[in-house]
């Protein structure tokens, strides 16, 4: 058994350096390739020193292992969070959670027993989260081949996170037992192996670009189009205003359109472009805010209420839609546009001076 533990690390360190060597050379962004790279550090960290068979390794080298294995939460959060948050700063919470429990799983490591309920706690809810995250933020993806892998991804990094975490804290299995490292180093190779099989087989378009949200791509000439029927008529309803619906959901404009919500997504997705449904219908609520923003005739009109018009509920997801898609608020947008607008006389000016001389 201790042989058979020592082979399931032994390939796991293999296939997640592999992977992180392939996703060097792919056509993603950085944040993609570094994020596979870390997890392969941090899980080899982890691998070596939580063995069935202690490494005899000198205490620096220990100490510094410790240390990239405390750092596995960070990774996975980092990995999950890359791939499903198209937007970065909605990242920024899930970064600060797992530094917390980074920092209470090397309490553990370092002082054993010392701090086993600190380490417990802030894995179930990091984990526990990231679960939730993989799959809630499935409501407007679409991108097909990352809604699919969703419910198994999640069950698979996370939940293997909570199952180790619950059968020690459950006392099902002991700590530092043979049965539960066999356990983990058995759940972690069938994880690797499964995710390393998804993540070669999918194309690129699961991965975010770059670090901050790329624009669409251009959507697809007529004669490229998948589905153009399908287009023509998301156009003609996107021209009527539907975008200024509150709580519109891709279900609900597939039920409008009389489609399967599968078709649609890879419609929005494929010909014109959208990673996820939210950006596709702010885009268009946002473009019509800036217009009423920069019009000197709706100067009386408050940003609550344009929010309202171009169909947000509320002021605070109107303010952070608009800030990600130019930069500024909303009341920094209207005082710009408001300087860079020429004076209702702007006309006459020239004439009269002329006149004076």
């Amino acid at each position: 058994m201790l042989y058979l533990d020592m082979a399931l690390r032994g390939g796991t360190i293999a296939i997640l350096f592999l992977l992180a060597i392939l996703m060097l050379r792919a056509r993603i962004g950085w944040e993609g390739r570094l994020s596979v790279l870390a997890v392969a550090i941090s899980k080899t960290g982890y691998l070596l020193i939580n063995s069935a068979v202690a490494p005899d390794l000198p205490a620096p080298v220990l100490a510094n292992l410790t240390l990239l294995a405390s750092l596995t939460p960070n990774a996975i959060t980092w990995l999950i969070v890359t791939i499903f948050l198209d937007a970065p700063h909605r990242r920024w919470p899930w970064f600060v959670a797992s530094s917390i429990a980074s920092a209470a799983f090397y309490l553990h490591m370092v002082a054993p027993g010392a701090y086993d309920l600190l380490c417990l706690l802030t894995a179930v809810a990091l984990y526990g989260g990231l679960l939730i995250l993989s799959l809630w933020s499935a409501r407007g993806d679409l991108v097909d081949c990352r809604c699919r892998a969703r419910p198994g991804f999640a069950a698979a990094i996370a939940g293997l996170a909570l199952v180790l975490t619950g059968v020690q804290a459950l006392g099902l299995l002991e700590a530092g037992s043979l049965a539960l490292k066999l356990l983990s180093s058995g759940g972690v190779f069938v994880v690797a192996c499964a995710f390393a099989l998804w993540l070669l087989r999918a194309d690129d378009n699961i991965w975010p670009g770059h670090t901050h949200e790329s624009p669409p791509q251009p959507a697809a000439s007529e004669p490229h189009r998948r589905d153009g029927a399908l287009i023509s008529r998301i156009e003609a309803v996107m021209a009527e205003g539907i975008w200024r619906e509150e709580g519109l959901t891709i279900g609900a404009l597939a039920t409008r359109l009389a489609v399967p919500e599968h078709r649609l997504r890879r419609a929005i997705n494929s010909d014109l472009g959208h990673r996820n449904f939210s950006s596709f219908i702010n885009r268009e609520r946002i473009a019509a805010a800036k217009a009423q923003l920069a019009d000197p005739a709706l100067c009386g009109k408050t940003v609550l209420e344009i929010a309202y018009d171009v169909g947000f509920a509320s002021l605070g997801p109107f303010n952070r839609a608009f800030r990600a898609e130019t930069g500024q608020s909303p009341t920094e947008y209207r005082r710009d546009a408001g300087e860079l607008s020429p004076p209702a006389d702007s006309e006459n000016v020239t004439p009269i001076r002329a006149n004076l001389h």
